[in-house]
């Protein structure tokens, strides 16, 4: 199954200087682009730099807004936001080492940003460096304890490392919060199968009772009563998994479905 790992996105907060000019949150991204044109040739700061390149990056003009961060950072090379946003630009073109290099910035100028932790341990589990990533989901818990997207997001780096007790802790936190997550079920139910604890079953079960049209539920379910020899009707899941698009399905049934 696949690990949807999440990101944490920056929030443009204006500063007071630049409020006046974007109150009502309707007005459209291209008029922001005009007004912020105008002040730029006005006053050429930090800000209006950056608040350009965010509503460039806000309508896919990925090349104007890096092109905006970097020279807000010309002007200001210790800018936290603009460290942050252009990660996450990094992060959108997949560059996820120069990604990496800006949130280390984004930290070395607020080493307690438990945001710039989160998107610095995504990054690094983009390029497979996964102990970097746990390190740092880890740091960013030791910030903010009550940040349970990291909680999720370190317990599928801890089931992809093998550490299935500790992924089930993590998952255990995420489900004490969120008890609809067929997600995170799924999740604790393969690392739960992976040290044979024995109420596997139950979160494969949960899972596809929250989520009924996920095919994977199903097929895992299925793969679960195959793998462990359970008595169970693991070719019905695997014909709703079929039914439902998952076409890896396919030759599992011609495989162990005789009739």
């Amino acid at each position: 199954m696949k690990n949807n790992l999440f990101l944490f996105i920056f929030s443009c907060c204006f500063s007071c200087y630049s409020q006046e000019f974007f109150d009502n949150e309707k007005i459209e991204n291209t008029k922001n682009l005009k007004v912020l044109d105008s002040l730029i040739q006005k006053f050429p700061d930090v800000d209006n730099y950056y608040y350009r390149g965010y509503y460039n990056y806000d309508i896919g003009n990925y090349s104007e807004a890096l092109s905006d961060y970097n020279k807000s950072l010309s002007l200001n090379p210790n800018d936290f936001k603009t460290y942050f946003s252009r990660g996450n630009l990094y992060i959108k073109l997949k560059d996820y080492k120069e990604a990496i290099n800006d949130f280390s910035q984004s930290i070395s100028v607020d080493e307690n940003s438990y945001k710039a932790y989160f998107n610095r341990a995504y990054s690094k589990s983009k390029i497979g460096d996964l102990n970097g990533a746990l390190n740092d989901y880890s740091h960013c818990i030791k910030i903010n304890p009550e940040y349970i997207l990291a909680y999720e997001n370190r317990g599928l780096i801890e089931k992809e490392l093998n550490l299935h007790r500790d992924a089930i802790l993590d998952f255990d936190k995420v489900i004490k919060a969120n008890p609809k997550s067929a997600e995170c079920f799924q999740n604790r139910a393969v690392s739960k199968a992976m040290i044979n604890a024995k109420d596997a079953l139950n979160d494969f079960d949960t899972a596809v009772a929250l989520a009924p049209k996920n095919p994977e539920g199903y097929y895992n379910r299925a793969l679960y009563y195959i793998n462990f020899k359970i008595k169970k009707d693991y070719c019905s899941d695997l014909k709703a998994a079929l039914n439902l698009g998952y076409l890896p399905a396919k030759d599992l049934i011609t495989e162990v479905c005789k009739k």
